[in-house]
């Protein structure tokens, strides 16, 4: 007798905890349950990080909160409040950790307008590491590090 409720009340736990549990995983049209939500929660604001070296501003923005998945960097480089010409290179890298391989997204930087937009897919979520390059009309490169998490 006292198998058979302990049995009938494991049992509905289980069903109880396995539909909880099966809701908060559904997803489906569109709309997902906080156990498959990716990407920014609603409070998350769009990037944006300033850095300075050797007389150069530079600043990373982006128009919307990063998420798992492709964003896209806009870098600006000023010297003197003037926007100054050079090539671009960023990479973001996540270092290998236990059970982890290193993964890293790298992007040169197209300028449009004096922006430099630069296109960097993050597949996962978590803290990134970031260097931006960038090499002056004179040729020396220069070089800022950060990081950013998701």
């Amino acid at each position: 007798m006292k198998t058979d409720k302990l049995f009938t009340t494991t049992t509905l736990l289980l069903l109880t905890f396995s539909s909880a549990h099966a809701e908060a995983m559904k997803c489906g049209a569109g709309k997902c349950g906080d156990g498959m939500k990716t990407g920014v929660s609603k409070t998350a604001a769009a990037l944006q990080k300033s850095h300075s070296t050797d007389g150069y501003n530079i600043e990373i923005t982006s128009e919307k909160p990063l998420i798992t998945g492709n964003n896209t960097l806009k870098i600006t480089i000023s010297k003197d409040g003037k926007p100054v010409d050079a090539k671009v290179k960023v990479k973001f890298f996540m270092p290998e950790m236990p059970g982890m391989p290193y993964m890293e997204s790298k992007a040169k930087g197209k300028t449009t307008n004096g922006t430099y937009n630069a296109p960097i897919n993050f597949s996962m979520g978590g803290t990134w590491q970031y260097q931006l390059k960038f090499k002056t009309t004179d040729d020396t490169v220069h070089k800022v590090r950060g990081s950013v998490n998701l």
